[in-house]
């Protein structure tokens, strides 16, 4: 019989390193066009209202150290841009992937995530504090499939547990 929660650790373990090499083979302008569009249709609500109009003009990097990626965030004609290089930003969003999905899922709020240095917040202060506040707001099972929210959420839940070392026994 499988062990779901020895599976969900290792995927949540293991997960950073698999998505870290398979970056590594997909040409930078590829995965920015295919994030750029993931963000829009995510965030086409919020666009669509105006409600990301503090991002005109202002170009956030996003940095996720654990998989080795980086990407820069610009709003262009009230759409988002993602490109691999820009020479400067205007803050800087810094977070390992187990503490994104956390961040995404709600399973940790970005203070808890920044006071224990786990979220990094660098630069324009007003800003950050702005693009914090629109995450924390985001309900993800009005946006996504319930299927797979109820994956995601799963994988964050195990994020303390890996932390503290508490890991499921291997399957026999």
């Amino acid at each position: 019989m499988i062990n779901k929660k020895w599976v969900t650790q290792q995927v949540v373990a293991r997960g950073p390193l698999w998505v870290g090499t398979a970056l590594k083979y997909v040409p930078k302008p590829i995965s920015s066009f295919g994030l750029g569009r993931q963000l829009n249709w995510f965030f086409r609500q919020e666009l669509q209202q105006g409600e990301l109009d503090f991002l005109a003009g202002k170009t956030v990097k996003v940095e996720v150290p654990d998989v080795s990626y980086q990407f820069y965030l610009e709003m262009q004609q009230s759409r988002f841009k993602v490109s691999s290089e820009l020479a400067s930003e205007d803050v800087v969003f810094r977070a390992n992937s187990q503490y994104l999905l956390q961040l995404i899922t709600q399973q940790a709020d970005p203070d808890t995530l920044f006071f224990r240095r786990k979220l990094a917040l660098l630069g324009d202060t007003e800003l950050a504090l702005s693009i914090k506040n629109l995450l924390d707001s985001i309900e993800l099972n009005k946006r996504l499939p319930k299927s797979l929210v109820r994956v995601l959420t799963q994988l964050a839940t195990a994020v303390p547990a890996m932390e503290k070392g508490h890991l499921a026994e291997k399957p026999g």
